[in-house]
């Protein structure tokens, strides 16, 4: 059964969520295989899992120091351990998107700040949008 892409940003942002809680919460020095929260979130086998999804979490979690690093300069005062993990998801998940699928920035903005304004405050909604503007 595939996905939408609402609900497989929905996944996306969940299973990196997940995989920055345990890495700072000390319950690994890396991050771990999501396979398993991938499995269990989409309610079905890995192998029906589509390319895009895999593709973004591996790219996010792959390559956490660089897109952390990317990101800092534009926190605009802020510092990257003290954003709350979700924000950090989602900056990391579009960062991904935006490399594993080559589009639009406003695409990948877009996604972002729904989620953002699903899941956080309106305000972080917005810091999301000022910040992915600047690094996409």
């Amino acid at each position: 059964m595939a996905l939408s892409r609402q609900k497989e940003h929905y996944v996306i942002m969940t299973v990196i969520y997940d995989e920055l809680s345990d890495f700072v919460l000390g319950k690994g020095e890396n991050f771990r295989d999501a396979r398993d929260l991938m499995i269990s979130l989409s309610e079905c086998p890995y192998e029906e899992i589509s390319d895009y999804m895999k593709n973004v979490v591996s790219y996010s979690l792959n390559n956490y120091g660089k897109i952390r690093d990317i990101c800092t300069p534009y926190l605009r005062g802020w510092k990257w351990d003290r954003l709350p993990l979700l924000t950090q998801s989602i900056l990391l998940m579009s960062y991904a998107h935006m490399q594993v699928e080559k589009v639009d920035k406003r695409i990948v903005i877009n996604v972002a700040v729904d989620l953002a304004k699903q899941y956080i405050e309106e305000k972080q909604a917005k810091f999301i949008n000022a910040i992915l503007d600047e690094v996409l």
